[in-house]
């Protein structure tokens, strides 16, 4: 069952980076302590909530009643607190049917929605994916297939409703993420089709998967049986619709990772395929002291010449 306060909180993560950018900051009462989430009782002591605010506007989400709603206001009264907020969306979290997917979608549509009223495009040209592996270049031994050319493939020939997040994947981060691409959808559509196992979309699939698997790098490898084809084995039939369709190279890989996820020693790399880790920007490196000495050196030898 769902623990609706730690929901609360993994919603609060994921969406605190966007809050941030439109110029909001979480709202944390009184006696938390260093580092907790600020989900707190709601309302007259009735289920959860927790709140941003910035200068111009804030944001409150709450749950009751398995019900999750996400208010906001641009009104300030005399004393500077937020006035008459407005109710744009409530989705459904239930805390016995609901699970992470439903966790992220909220999320995804909380930052999409605050994004959009509050965070002007910049001028700053989009970012240019990354090239894609050829097939002759795979062949030929010299490149691998990559993450990001699985995922430029698939958008492009079998799943274009993704094409858009697969490039706003690259201007986000700068770079191609596949956990974050591929959590939001992509690899849902693949069970989806492989759970209509319809001959044609089925030969189109595993076409593309059998070439890329062989050729690939371990982390490619590691998504195609992991992350799009690791949760079979919840189902056997799911995995009984793909036996025909696999290659002998990814067939083995297949079987075996689903019957060590869905097996009780899997249970916490399941829980970990559910929560795949949230984005750090890589860290810049600082010059240390003998490169910020020398860097001092040399800007004094300049001006003394």
């Amino acid at each position: 069952m769902l623990d609706i306060k730690e929901a609360l909180g993994k919603i609060y993560t994921y969406v605190e980076p966007s809050m941030k950018e439109a110029g909001m900051t979480g709202v944390r009462p009184d006696g938390l302590e260093k580092g907790e989430i600020p989900v707190v009782k709601g309302d007259n002591g009735i289920g959860y909530r927790f709140d941003f605010k910035g200068e111009a506007s804030a944001v409150a989400v709450k749950h009751f009643d398995n019900k999750l709603t996400f208010e906001l206001s641009t009104t300030v009264d005399g004393d500077g607190n937020f006035t008459d907020y407005k109710e744009i969306s409530v989705s459904l979290l239930d805390a016995e049917t609901s699970d992470d997917k439903d966790i992220r979608s909220i999320s995804g549509e909380i930052s999409d929605t605050v994004m959009s009223k509050f965070c002007k495009p910049t001028s700053q040209p989009k970012v240019k994916a990354p090239k894609t592996v050829s097939k002759a270049a795979a062949r030929s031994g010299g490149v691998y297939y990559d993450a990001n050319t699985l995922a430029s493939r698939l958008t492009s020939s079998l799943y274009p409703q993704f094409r858009t997040e697969y490039n706003a994947n690259i201007n986000r981060y700068g770079e191609f993420l596949p956990e974050d691409f591929f959590a939001k959808g992509c690899a849902d559509a693949i069970q989806d089709t492989i759970r209509r196992n319809d001959p044609t979309e089925m030969k189109k699939l595993f076409s593309l998967l059998n070439e890329i698997y062989p050729d690939a790098t371990n982390e490619t490898q590691s998504i195609i049986v992991v992350t799009l084809l690791g949760n079979l084995g919840a189902d056997q039939t799911l995995l009984a619709n793909c036996v025909d369709y696999m290659c002998d190279d990814l067939m083995g890989p297949v079987i075996k990772v689903n019957k060590f996820l869905h097996s009780k020693a899997g249970k916490s790399a399941r829980e970990k395929l559910k929560n795949p880790p949230i984005y750090k920007p890589k860290r810049v490196k600082r010059p240390g002291i003998m490169e910020r000495m020398m860097g001092a050196a040399q800007q004094n030898s300049t001006i003394n010449k």
